[in-house]
């Protein structure tokens, strides 16, 4: 089993036993009597594909760091590289496009759904379709399952003020603050939807195409959509969210603490809920530290700067452990009639031929 793909696929925020890959895998495993090796090239941050630029400097081993590199396409090169015969891979779990796109843009206010909409268009159709045509014609044994995201902002969202700093921090735009709270949640949850919507019909399109060929081909192969659905009190700090939150969740803060989470907004004195935020803050830290005998410009440290803070808060709003379940039983729906057909099954042994010991 092969896991290729972004933050979601490599399961943000999450101990490895609450993963959705590894969730799959010992489902798989009960289900089908086989040991289930699995290779895990997703990380955080990972784009399709993306232009050379100087963020490639920094580098981590700890998939909870958010880089763009290696993209999704040279984790198709590493995993082969790895395998050494691709033939060996049965199955692939893969997502991305939403780094190709720039979840800041999800978060900026000012965002006009027109570009919007063709972007994620080409991010998340074209773009996907030439990448699961990449990863079909080099695992050729392989069934390929895609999965869709999710909206991030709804107006069932709580405290907005968490994600107006959360917006203003990262965005560095006056416009955002011109608006009230209320116009702040319609407008960020505007722009949450129409990515849901546009994203899920453009990679359902990149799957129907790539598939239609295999049809065509009469290859064995199978390419599925696991299609997430979260409702809008699923959203980001809404009542029942799904997502990763601040610690206690914003809900529970009394109005002094707001207050002070506001003013201490990238620093120690606020975290993550997230389970590994810890270990994740480490890793930042290694990654974005100011680089030695390196006269840094002051624009230059502020970008380093920047991404280390993103980097800790890297797994809000996303799946936290309930979320990624409903990620792992989506892909499990996709393959429970394909075990049998796909000849995963263990075949019995029979007693009587094998004689005693």
């Amino acid at each position: 089993m092969l896991v290729l793909g972004d933050s979601i696929m490599w399961g943000q925020g999450l101990k490895e036993s609450d993963k959705s890959w590894w969730r799959v895998k010992g489902w798989l495993k009960e289900k089908t009597g086989r040991e289930v090796r699995e290779r895990i090239e997703a990380h955080s941050g990972a784009a399709i594909e993306a232009e050379p630029g100087p963020d490639q400097a920094f580098k981590s081993r700890d998939g909870e760091v958010n880089l763009i590199w290696p993209t999704v396409n040279e984790q198709v090169d590493s995993a082969v590289s790895y395998y050494g015969d691709p033939s060996q891979v049965d199955l692939v779990l893969v997502n991305g496009c939403i780094n190709d796109l720039g979840v800041r843009n999800l978060l900026d206010s000012s965002t006009q759904l027109d570009s919007l909409s063709a972007t994620i268009k080409e991010k998340c159709g074209a773009r996907m379709e030439r990448l699961l045509r990449t990863v079909t014609t080099t695992f050729r044994n392989a069934h390929v399952v895609v999965t869709n995201y999710y909206p991030i902002v709804s107006p069932m969202t709580g405290d907005i003020r968490f994600t107006r700093m959360l917006a203003n921090k990262l965005l560095q735009k006056p416009e955002t603050r011109k608006l009230s709270d209320s116009q702040l949640r319609e407008r960020l949850a505007t722009i949450s939807q129409l990515w849901y919507q546009v994203s899920t019909q453009s990679l359902l399109a990149a799957v129907e195409a790539v598939g239609s060929d295999l049809r065509n081909e009469l290859s064995a192969q199978k390419i599925l959509f696991a299609e997430i659905q979260f409702s809008p009190e699923h959203a980001f700090s809404a009542p029942d969210s799904l997502l990763w939150n601040f610690m206690f969740g914003s809900t529970n803060l009394s109005g002094l603490r707001k207050a002070i989470v506001v003013l201490t907004f990238g620093t120690a004195a606020y975290k993550p809920n997230d389970e590994v935020r810890d270990r994740r803050n480490q890793s930042c830290k290694q990654t974005y530290k100011r680089p030695a005998g390196v006269k840094e410009t002051k624009e230059r440290k502020d970008h380093r700067e920047d991404n280390y803070m993103a980097c800790r808060y890297a797994s809000l709003g996303h799946p936290n452990k309930m979320g990624a379940l409903i990620y792992t039983e989506a892909i499990k729906g996709q393959l429970h009639w394909l075990i049998q057909s796909a000849g995963w099954l263990r075949k019995p042994v029979n007693s009587q031929a094998i004689g005693p010991n």
